[in-house]
């Protein structure tokens, strides 16, 4: 298993991944389907592909399509309702909050935050300004970060100067201001594999909102949402397509009180709390809708439960295969408290010598044309070659992740 300090220096940003691989999309023969490793869109399972494309042409015989179907009719309230309701039973969210399908994506809550909650003065000391706690764990709490800071002043906790984030500090030493108004933290952070399998609650501070980015995880296994203020995903990657970000805010939250002046419309929580069936504007209908589809496929599973197991095997897999392979292979994130169940990446060796750069593009080169595996590159992570992501999202069939494993097997086989 590789060390951390092996990955020291500051993130690798001058070959950044942006262009993509050439990919032959062969179909897994064990599922007759694209091995889709993208960290969005996710798969999703041929059940759900196959009940839309059943029902698309017209929905429950009604002569209409979703895709067309206006969103003030009753029609489309009874989706949105009947989609909120399998969250809210999916979920096990409590009537103490309120469930959102807001347009935007996640990126656009990394604004709506701060601007929902940072306007009017300091509650414990109205002659300094507000602060906002952000926990530093990757790439997608650094957007969050750079967003926040355009609209009040942010403290970030434990942040790594290097930017790799391939752990965290031990939480009890966390810098965290106590007179925030919130703490915020991304669950799992998809570039370089870290997730929050347990968060350390006992370091919010009483009466500190906490707030959490989890669009890679959530679904995958149990939340209490009683701990939390609000929690947000974006639909693509456990729950349906491209569309809409589902945010659960705590009701006492939504308020005109702290709304900074400058919220635009789109950002306020509270027009879209207030509007009819909080449909404000027009919704991405049909996202919703395959939300509805992906839930009513989770429920005949069983579940969180399911998912949950699901995820812990289809990891391991793949952890323990790299883990026993004699440092052949090897992660960046390395303590098990962080290792995310979602997406395992990994390089060849230490990544950094010449034969193991050769090595991670064949490795790269041979399932992207050869296998036909569609984006199991990620990003340099402090090293001068790319990392190999493998991303397992709820539909992910297990039978890719063994077909991955097998892959690994024989080129390390082949490659020694």
């Amino acid at each position: 298993m590789m060390k951390t300090a092996r990955f020291a220096g500051r993130r690798c940003l001058s070959k950044v991944a942006d262009a993509p691989l050439e990919t032959s999309y062969r179909t897994v023969p064990s599922t007759g389907r694209v091995m889709n490793l993208a960290a969005g869109n996710a798969a999703l399972p041929v059940e759900v592909l196959q009940r839309a494309q059943k029902e698309f042409f017209t929905w429950n015989d009604k002569g209409i399509s979703v895709a067309e179907m206006g969103y003030r009719t009753s029609w489309f309230h009874e989706i949105q309702q009947a989609t909120e309701d399998k969250f809210k039973e999916m979920l096990n969210i409590p009537d103490t909050h309120e469930i959102f399908f807001f347009n935007g994506g996640a990126t656009l809550q990394f604004a709506a935050i701060p601007l929902n909650l940072m306007g009017g003065p300091q509650p414990t000391n109205p002659t300094r300004p507000k602060v906002a706690n952000y926990v530093m764990s990757g790439h997608w709490s650094e957007k969050a970060v750079r967003e926040a800071e355009l609209y009040c002043k942010v403290n970030q906790v434990a942040h790594d100067p290097t930017g790799l984030y391939f752990t965290v500090p031990e939480p009890k030493d966390w810098n965290i201001n106590k007179e925030g108004v919130y703490m915020h933290y991304t669950s799992a952070d998809t570039r370089q594999g870290f997730e929050f399998i347990n968060f350390p609650y006992e370091v919010v501070p009483e009466g500190m909102r906490l707030i959490s980015d989890q669009s890679a995880d959530l679904g995958s296994k149990p939340v209490d949402f009683s701990k939390y203020d609000m929690i947000y995903a974006a639909a693509h990657k456990n729950f349906s397509t491209a569309g809409f970000c589902l945010a659960v805010i705590k009701k006492d939250m939504i308020t005109d009180e702290t709304i900074m002046a400058s919220a635009p419309t789109m950002c306020r929580w509270k027009v879209f709390n207030d509007a009819p069936n909080k449909i404000w504007n027009v919704p991405v209908i049909l996202s919703v809708w395959i939300a509805e589809l992906m839930l009513d496929w989770m429920k005949e599973r069983g579940g969180i439960p399911y998912f949950e197991d699901l995820a812990i095997r289809r990891s391991n897999l793949l952890y323990n295969t790299i883990d026993q392979s004699n440092g052949f292979y090897n992660t960046f994130v390395t303590d098990e408290r962080y290792r995310s169940r979602m997406q395992v990446v990994f390089t060849i060796g230490d990544g950094t010598t010449e034969r193991n750069q050769n090595l991670v593009n064949k490795f790269l080169h041979e399932t992207s044309t050869k296998m036909g595996w569609l984006d199991i590159r990620s990003h340099p992570l402090g090293i001068p070659s790319d990392a190999i992501r493998v991303t397992m999202y709820n539909p992910q069939p297990i039978e890719h992740i063994q077909e991955i494993q097998k892959f690994m097997i024989d080129f390390m086989k082949e490659n020694q």
